[in-house]
């Protein structure tokens, strides 16, 4: 903010959910970054493929609404880090397949800690009545904002 200016002017005409939301988004990516020494993109597809390895780019693009380019920065990022490799499907030579190394296992082998640490945090501030109450309500704006 410059100086002088009131937190208050500068965001005038931002809807007023906005910077809290974006603050607390940035805030948490910042902590699994510090936490994993991975790139908030790069560990939100780590985890994915932890769960659903073999997943192609254009299904991980569709189903979480990304940029097919960024998707495929992001991988391509990765697999020079040696935490995934990427393969065309045997069938359809279009598609780029994402399946995790034993470096992107290692990496993930700390998310259980990672998130219990996200977890305690949360719930610092929120009960868990009021937890599940956010994600129902995140849940609803997401819905809401689609295009």
């Amino acid at each position: 903010m410059a100086e002088g200016q009131r937190r208050e002017d500068v965001f005038e005409g931002v809807h007023p959910v906005l910077p809290s939301l974006a603050l607390a988004f940035k805030r948490m990516v910042a902590t699994i970054e510090r936490e994993s020494g991975v790139g908030g993109m790069k560990w939100f597809l780590l985890t994915v493929l932890g769960r659903r390895d073999g997943l192609s780019q254009g299904e991980f693009t569709q189903e979480y609404e990304m940029d097919p380019s960024r998707v495929t920065r992001t991988a391509q990022s990765l697999e020079g880090d040696g935490l995934i490799r990427r393969e065309r499907d045997l069938e359809d030579n279009r598609v780029m397949r994402m399946y995790l190394t034993r470096e992107g296992l290692e990496v993930l082998r700390g998310l259980p800690e990672i998130n219990e640490q996200l977890r305690r945090r949360v719930h610092s501030v929120l009960s868990e009545e009021e937890f599940e109450e956010l994600r129902r309500m995140l849940g609803l704006l997401a819905e809401a904002m689609k295009y």
